[in-house]
């Protein structure tokens, strides 16, 4: 039975993790989302999502469905907000296993759906830009055995910092030495929860702190003493942790990183680059970021209240007395750059100074320097991404530059809300 992994209308509040990856994409424990799901059913899995994303995902998925249901025998719907904990996976596998159709709701969102042919024609004809609203598929109670039940749907951008941790402990599932690992890094706690991938080197001075949880050190990596990794950690393949870093427990950091600094409980999505000291905490960071020296993320309120975070035009009060940022894809930010707690950094923006508000997508965010922010062209933002794709032999698609170009549209209205003017900032 084919899987299909959908998006529905809260995609929005992921905003802007998923301005630019299927909701789909983003990383909880070990691995994605769409991972999870993939390896758990070890099923043919068909993305349904954004109308403008399709053209660069079956580019970044080569092979793969996006938006393509050939045929309509069973399928199994799983929207792509799954909490991909093996409990929640068993619990659908069980009810997908029975012979009868069924719905599995989470506090009116739908979690899991197995139908017939002709239902999901019907609902897929109703999606609005790929988009598969909840409330689609009501008409269907009397196809379908319904239940209730939660806990199994992402709801809110600090949900991932939360499960990340735990994520990354039930995800740990292999041990041993297969890389270069020196006598003289300190291993503290059992072996049995060390893993270190084929053609990574682990340096002398290197203390890795496998007590409290396993850490998990991908294919090719290069850990440069002195440093320290502290469990539950993982280390995806190609990364560089480089002298000095700490690398503290919780901490998810992707393939192809650079990583200098202090990161806790917070992911890092791939192609981060943070090459001298600066601090990441609880946080989420997404590809192709460049964190300048002395970058500082705060999680911590002065008065060690809760955390507020600002969800389109209401405050919400995150529950959570530690919480950093929320920064999409392609943002700089500059030497001593300070992001205030709970904020959200949209796509492409530049950050000078302080950050104590949210920034929309493609600003030059410099009110602390000139009182101001200004919008960052768009053919800037095409250049300065060339530019760093081929500093990592890269280079930048056709699909990736038209997706840029829709992007910095229709989010044009965000930046006229927020201020933000259109001109050329000089600062000297």
């Amino acid at each position: 039975m084919r899987v299909l992994l959908f998006e529905d209308e809260f995609h929005k509040f992921l905003n802007p993790l998923v301005s630019m990856r299927a909701v789909a994409e983003l990383k909880l424990g070990f691995h994605s989302i769409f991972e999870v799901v993939s390896r758990f059913f070890n099923s043919e899995v068909i993305f349904y999502v954004r109308s403008y994303l399709v053209d660069v995902l079956r580019v970044r998925f080569s092979g793969l469905k996006i938006n393509c249901v050939d045929g309509y025998d069973d399928v199994l719907m799983v929207n792509s907000r799954l909490i991909p904990t093996v409990k929640n996976l068993n619990l659908i596998m069980s009810f997908a296993a029975k012979n009868t159709y069924f719905m599995l709701f989470d506090g009116g969102g739908i979690v899991a759906a197995k139908i017939h042919g002709k239902l999901l024609e019907d609902i897929l004809s109703k999606s609005d830009d790929g988009v598969v609203k909840s409330d689609k598929f009501r008409p269907l109670h009397g196809e379908c055995s319904v239940y209730d039940v939660s806990g199994m749907l992402i709801r809110n951008l600090w949900d991932i910092i939360v499960l990340n941790e735990d994520l990354l402990r039930e995800g740990f599932t292999v041990h041993g030495i297969n890389g270069e690992l020196d006598d003289r890094a300190i291993i503290y706690g059992s072996k049995s929860n060390l893993y270190i991938g084929e053609g990574s080197r682990v340096e002398g001075n290197v203390n890795i702190d496998v007590r409290s949880g396993p850490v998990y050190i991908g294919r090719n990596v290069n850990v440069l003493g002195p440093c320290r990794i502290e469990g539950p950690s993982y280390i995806g393949d190609n990364t560089v942790i480089l002298s000095g870093a700490r690398i503290r427990s919780g901490s998810n950091i992707g393939c192809n990183c650079r990583v200098g600094g202090e990161v806790e409980a917070s992911v890092l999505h791939g192609y981060v680059n943070m090459y001298h000291p600066s601090f990441v905490g609880h946080s989420y960071v997404c590809e192709w970021v460049n964190l300048a020296a002395f970058t500082v993320t705060s999680d911590l309120k002065n008065t060690y209240g809760n955390i507020r975070v600002r969800i389109e035009d209401s405050i919400v009060d995150s529950g959570l007395n530690k919480l950093g940022s929320f920064i999409g894809d392609h943002v700089k930010t500059s030497i001593n750059c300070g992001i205030f707690a709970g904020k959200r950094i949209g796509i492409f923006s530049h950050l000078f100074g302080y950050v104590y508000e949210d920034v929309p997508p493609f600003t030059i965010y410099s009110k602390a320097l000139v009182g101001k922010s200004y919008e960052l062209k768009l053919e800037s933002a095409l250049e300065t991404m060339r530019r760093v794709y081929l500093r990592r032999g890269r280079h930048v698609s056709s699909e990736e530059a038209e997706l840029v170009k829709y992007l910095f549209q229709t989010s044009n209205d965000d930046r006229i809300k927020a201020g933000v003017v259109k001109g050329v900032l000089s600062i000297i």
